[in-house]
């Protein structure tokens, strides 16, 4: 059983790093360029509200359909992965690809019940038409929007760190 599951586990563990990778991917570079989701502007300072707001619209609709398809990916890959390993549970490659799922479910939770209210409510507002009030709370939303993704990529980029180590602790064991 051993000979058969080995290079199934080796693929599954290569395929989730390469999910990981690509999801840890994306947000290292908005830690590395916050422009990049349209939180602050070339000078460095956060965007006036009104500008901010109309990035934030284009830019919440372009990673919605993305994510829509890359999220249940990166769930059923990790929960695949953690199956195909249950028999393993008492290696450091599982505990670190359950650490590495954790953290991503920590990440959905975070966007369903922090990020998606901020989001849907930039999608309700006509951007040419806001009053002071409504600057100010997109304002504050802009900030909170920043602490979200920054917990966000520390998520992504750890869980990525964790997984990433699997394939040197896998290679170690010997198939019999």
């Amino acid at each position: 059983m051993k000979k058969i599951l080995y290079p199934i586990q080796t693929i599954a563990l290569y395929l989730i790093l390469l999910i990981a990778a690509g999801y840890a991917g994306i947000h290292f570079s908005s830690l590395m360029n916050p422009s990049i989701f349209g939180f602050i502007n070339p000078q460095g300072d956060l965007m006036p509200p009104e500008n901010w707001a109309a990035s934030w619209q284009l830019t919440d609709g372009f990673m919605r359909a993305r994510m829509g398809v890359y999220g249940p990916i990166i769930m059923y890959g990790y929960v695949i992965t953690l199956i195909i390993f249950v028999r393993e549970w008492r290696s450091p490659v599982f505990w670190l690809l359950f650490l590495a799922f954790g953290l991503f479910m920590a990440d959905v939770i975070l966007t369903l019940t922090k990020q998606m209210p901020i989001n849907e409510y930039i999608q309700s507002i006509d951007v040419k038409h806001l009053d002071a009030v409504e600057l100010k709370k997109i304002s504050g939303l802009n900030r909170q929007v920043i602490q979200n993704f920054k917990s966000r990529e520390w998520f992504s980029i750890i869980g990525f760190a964790f997984v990433a180590l699997t394939p040197f602790l896998w290679g170690r064991r010997k198939v019999s």
